[in-house]
């Protein structure tokens, strides 16, 4: 026998199909605390053709890059993700890869990948290089007085392919950390390395959180961890961690730095130089999420 209530019940869901379809139904509190919140991602041509390769996203119209993330695939510790770094106008994202200083045979690609949303108010990039040389960089940026950091960018200037990314992290939600280093055999030149954060007024629910892959020598790491409840991903960050003050520097390079298509983890990958080493290592991933 059929329900009477059948028919209503049907009809209710056509309305809740036809509204979410429409998008009107109500927000999560993640869309509600950053509008217009979506992933988009380019990735060049995977061969062993073009050193660098380039990848470019691009935000829709009337978005802007709020976050970013950019990684190498097929790379095996011999290409170098020397930037993943957004306009000055925070428009779109670009990500640049080198192979190392031997040279890779093998077929590669790199992606970048820009979190787009409508501007949120008091939106700004904020950027700072490091000084021009040859030692290690170490580099912190900070938004404005009352400003938080929404995401981070950053590039390697000079010597690409010999100067590793080992560090990309957000500290605080007001702050940035940039580590940088030359590979095994050292440089005689002069290089340098720009951070970028892009800054807003606060957001609801803006935090960090980290999770680490296994302790050991194995190559290559990768690790994810997922945002609290209600929340989103809106920017990669991560590092490579040895010891206190140790982030792998010249032997161990960050090659993924990435949100996930659904918006809900930040992954941290990382491979070690060519020649390898015998010591323990992690990955880390730090992303910065929004919402609740």
């Amino acid at each position: 026998m059929k329900s009477a209530l059948a028919p209503a019940r049907f009809a209710w869901l056509v309305v809740l199909l036809t509204l979410a379809a429409t998008g009107l139904l109500p927000a999560s509190p993640a869309a509600a605390a950053i509008p217009g919140l979506q992933r988009v991602v380019t990735t060049s041509p995977v061969n062993s053709v073009g050193n660098p390769k380039v990848a470019s996203a691009t935000c829709p119209a009337g978005k802007n890059v709020i976050g970013t993330g950019g990684y190498v695939t097929g790379g095996n510790g011999q290409v170098v993700l020397t930037e993943i770094l957004p306009d000055t106008q925070l428009t779109k994202v670009r990500a640049v890869a080198y192979e190392d200083a031997t040279g890779y045979g093998g077929n590669w690609s790199v992606t970048a990948v820009a979190v787009c949303a409508n501007p949120p108010s008091g939106l700004q990039r904020v950027a700072t290089q490091s000084a021009t040389n040859s030692d290690d960089k170490d580099l912190t940026a900070s938004c404005p007085n009352g400003k938080r950091t929404l995401g981070l960018g950053a590039r390697l200037n000079g010597f690409e392919g010999r100067v590793f990314l080992n560090a990309l992290q957000p500290f605080a939600q007001v702050s940035g950390h940039l580590y940088a280093s030359e590979d095994k055999a050292g440089l005689s030149g002069n290089w340098s390395a720009t951070l970028v954060l892009m800054c807003a007024d606060p957001v609801p629910g803006l935090t960090s959180i980290t999770n680490w892959s296994v302790g050991d020598s194995s190559s290559p790491k990768s690790v994810a961890v997922t945002c609290p409840a209600g929340r989103v991903a809106i920017s990669a960050g991560g590092l490579i961690s040895v010891g206190i003050g140790d982030y792998g520097q010249h032997h161990v390079l960050i090659d993924r730095l990435d949100v996930s298509a659904a918006l809900d983890r930040g992954t941290a990958g990382a491979a070690e130089a060519e020649g390898g080493v015998a010591y323990s290592w992690h990955a880390v991933t730090i992303p910065l999420c929004a919402g609740a």
